[in-house]
């Protein structure tokens, strides 16, 4: 049954929906246990009368009212939003206990033609590369470390990548492992062939939510993985952590072989990039020995050390870059054993 309801409101509800692309929102009241079938049967609803290619998104459900409740607050007890990849498709249940479905179509970036400069190996061993890219359209719009952008090369889906070198500069830097699909083709590529990339996206760090030194002076503790070391060694040369009190930064790789951009760390280190510790403050984190046997030695994520003695959690801050394992271990580690507050923890996604 389509829902009639008032413009004003199908308007404020469509909105949400293009706000938050593919999602499955489920508001509830806490005794509500009716809500869950509910949803349920509406869901099966939406798969019978789509097409075949309809796309799911990510679940997430709530004890709280979420911000589509308010479209009809005071109406509903409950409603489901659900987004998926259907042009033009309004439907739901009303009744006792009614459901609201709305579905926007997901509009896809624009990409543009940009020129590969160079490209070689990040690394003395393994197959990570630095790639550099001339796009003045995306120089002008890199402004802060940790954006990133989509790029793609051929028949591929595209894939996000992080910029690598700090803001203003000429170019920008990519590092990029080789594995199958797009970053493979790009790691092909020769200097001169046209990548296609889009706009500028994300929010990159959000250093100034602990830019004061003197307010965030208990560690600021740095974790980043592989690739993931991009981004950060885009803030260093950005001369974010320049006189920054207590640096710890964890970087994990296979091995010292297979671990870029090493053999910059101590002129970083006597540039003053890495904070104002009198010790080297980047800890290396290798999963392998040396000699590349198959023993584990650790990750980033197990061997942290975090030390509250003496130290307000509330005046530490860290910054994450790394896979979604790394970064939720992290976080968990962060806020409940050590005591930091989530609002602390920076990441670029």
């Amino acid at each position: 049954m389509l829902i009639n309801e008032e413009k004003r409101r199908e308007k404020k509800c469509q909105s949400y929906a293009s706000r938050h692309p593919l999602q499955l929102t489920l508001s509830m009241a806490p005794r509500d246990a009716i809500a869950p079938l509910l949803a349920t049967v509406c869901i099966v609803f939406l798969l019978f009368k789509a097409s075949k290619d309809v796309q799911l998104g990510t679940t997430r459900f709530q004890s709280r009212p979420s911000p589509a409740l308010s479209c009809r607050r005071g109406q509903l007890r409950r409603e489901l939003a659900f987004k998926f990849h259907q042009k033009g498709f309004l439907a739901g249940v009303s009744g006792r206990s009614p459901l609201l479905v709305f579905a926007e179509e997901k509009k896809e970036p624009e990409f543009y033609d940009a020129k590969l400069l160079s490209i070689e190996k990040a690394a003395e061993e393994g197959d990570v590369y630095k790639l550099v890219v001339d796009s003045p359209r995306a120089k002008e719009q890199y402004q802060i470390a940790g954006q990133f952008t989509q790029m793609r090369a051929g028949d591929n889906k595209p894939g996000f990548f992080a910029i690598a070198n700090k803001p203003g500069e000429e170019s920008l830097e990519f590092v990029i492992k080789k594995v199958p699909g797009t970053a493979g083709a790009l790691t092909e590529l020769s200097p001169g062939d046209s990548v296609e990339m889009t706009d500028v996206m994300g929010k990159g760090f959000p250093w100034d939510k602990v830019s004061d030194n003197e307010k965030y002076n208990g560690g600021t503790y740095v974790f980043a993985t592989g690739t993931g070391f991009g981004p950060i060694k885009a803030m260093i040369e950005a001369g974010t952590f320049k006189g920054r009190s207590n640096m710890k930064i964890y970087y994990g790789a296979r091995s010292p072989n297979h671990m870029p951009f090493r053999d910059q760390f101590e002129a970083w280190f006597k540039e003053g990039l890495l904070g104002d510790s009198s010790e080297m403050p980047i800890i290396p984190v290798y999963s392998c020995d040396e000699n590349m046997a198959k023993k584990e030695n650790g990750y980033v994520q197990d061997v942290a050390v975090l030390s509250s003695d003496g130290v307000d959690p509330a005046t530490a801050s860290a910054i994450i870059c790394g896979h979604w394992d790394m970064t939720n271990v992290l976080k968990q580690k962060l806020t409940e054993d050590f005591g930091m507050p989530a609002e602390n923890i920076l990441t670029n996604f």
